[in-house]
């Protein structure tokens, strides 16, 4: 009996160590432990812990809940693009009966020419009155031409990208605000069809995407790889969500279709849905109205009509509704001049 016990124990022993030296080739394996010292492993101090019952949970990112007579502040602004950007998504949103929306586009607009308009100025007066809780901003387009080689600076930097780079941070610390600050979605310039602007533009995104990742409440929305063809250059037509080849820009390889301007909405409200919840707190038949800040400028053939959009004026708001167009053949906004970049 007592040499059973023994075999037993001993058979015991065996496996333990077996189970041990399994463990620390499995952790060895994940470089999860190194032996012997060097550097920390790669997976070191990776472990998921459950906070304490009375630590308090992450504040939401949007107010909720959202109602038909309290709905979300949604700001959309912009260039020319901000033009078909601001219909789509701003009709898209109302339908969910529970976001009212106010976009603004400025033909020919870039942060560069603050001479021809000034953004930062604007975006600080349009925030007071407004207030968004969520504000979407396109930029770039204009801005094309503002990389350059020469000069550089003391690290061997072309010195426009330190000085580009401060334009998009102001802007953002005006769209973000102060205290509880408001998610921004920066939406960079699209493809361009001629080189020179496409070059242009893709340092630019770069420039603002680089920025926007240091503002933890702003998200980069890359409207560039949205409307590259499969060779990642310019393409005037996509294949819609069924497969069929769509239209998306106009001819002159610079603007959106009505198209166009539905596809760059669908992936911001998307966006926008996974951070408010706004589908599943909808209203069924109810709507919002599009607001079209006064002095926005826009391109025809650009741009849906909203089948309910309101127009500021010295009193208060008119409502004016019309049908879904595919297309605009008629344009009252002012004409603009472009402005001569540095």
């Amino acid at each position: 009996m007592r040499d059973r016990g023994v075999r037993a124990l001993l058979f015991g022993l065996t496996v333990a160590a077996a189970v041990v030296v399994v463990g620390l080739a499995a952790l060895v394996a994940t470089d999860t432990l190194r032996l012997g010292g060097g550097t920390p492993p790669a997976l070191a101090g990776r472990v998921t812990t459950t906070l304490p019952a009375d630590e308090p949970a992450a504040p939401p990112r949007c107010r909720s809940p959202l109602g038909v007579d309290d709905p979300l502040r949604l700001w959309i602004g912009g260039d020319s693009l901000a033009g078909s950007l601001g219909p789509s998504l701003g009709e898209q949103a109302a339908a969910t009966g529970v976001v009212a929306t106010t976009y603004d586009s400025r033909v020919s607009s870039g942060l560069a020419t603050p001479g021809f308009f000034d953004w930062p100025t604007h975006a600080t007066a349009e925030t007071v009155r407004v207030d968004p809780e969520v504000a979407v901003f396109i930029m770039g387009a204009n801005d094309f031409n503002v990389p350059r080689a020469q000069p550089v600076d003391a690290t061997g930097q072309p010195e426009w990208k330190a000085k580009y780079e401060l334009l998009v941070e102001q802007m953002l610390d005006i769209l973000d605000g102060e205290g509880d600050r408001r998610p921004v979605y920066w939406v960079g310039a699209p493809t361009m069809q001629d080189r020179r602007k496409d070059a242009g533009v893709r340092e630019i995104n770069e420039v603002a995407r680089t920025v926007v990742a240091r503002h933890p409440d702003a998200t980069f929305v890359d409207a560039y790889a949205l409307f590259a063809g499969s060779d990642g250059k310019y393409t005037a037509s996509l294949p819609d969500e069924n497969g069929k080849s769509v239209r998306v820009r106009t001819g002159d390889g610079i603007h959106f279709t009505p198209a166009g301007g539905d596809r760059l909405a669908d992936a911001v409200f998307r966006l926008l849905d996974d951070r408010c919840r706004v589908e599943v707190q909808a209203v069924p038949g109810a709507t919002q109205p599009v607001t079209k800040t006064p002095g926005s400028s826009r391109v025809p053939g650009t741009h849906r009509e909203p089948t309910s959009e309101t127009t500021p004026t010295t009193g208060e708001p008119v409502t004016t509704t019309t049908a879904a167009a595919t297309t605009t053949t008629a344009e009252t906004d002012p004409p603009v001049t472009a402005p001569s970049l540095p």
